[in-house]
């Protein structure tokens, strides 16, 4: 655990404003969440482009002026992404299907 307060230290105060300012974006467009829901959208938008932000970037092979744009883009649909990703734990037979259909090009019915 020390080593995470460690490298949170010494992000760049830039960066983590840009993240902070993301995620708020984020947790305040949709208009159907209550206040606890904004709260959890904050909050998981802000961890996850903290955490996700730079192996992301370097998987898609972006240089380093895409870093403050791909956490933004994380911190916004952090939300959205774990959603989808516990909706896809539920279910993955229903999952995968849907996959499929998106993929192919198959209208949903």
């Amino acid at each position: 655990m020390k080593e995470f307060f460690e490298w949170i230290w010494h992000l760049p105060l830039t960066k983590i404003a840009a993240i902070t300012a993301f995620a708020m974006i984020g947790a305040a467009l949709p208009k159907d969440l209550s206040a606890r829901d904004r709260c959890m959208t904050f909050f998981v938008g802000f961890i996850a482009a903290l955490v996700f932000g730079e192996p992301v970037r370097a998987l898609l092979g972006f240089g380093e002026m895409w870093a403050y744009g791909m956490a933004g883009i994380l911190a916004m649909t952090g939300r959205n992404i774990a959603v989808f990703l516990l909706r896809a734990s539920r279910d993955p037979k229903t999952f995968a299907q849907d996959l499929l259909e998106i993929w192919r090009g198959v209208p949903r019915q």
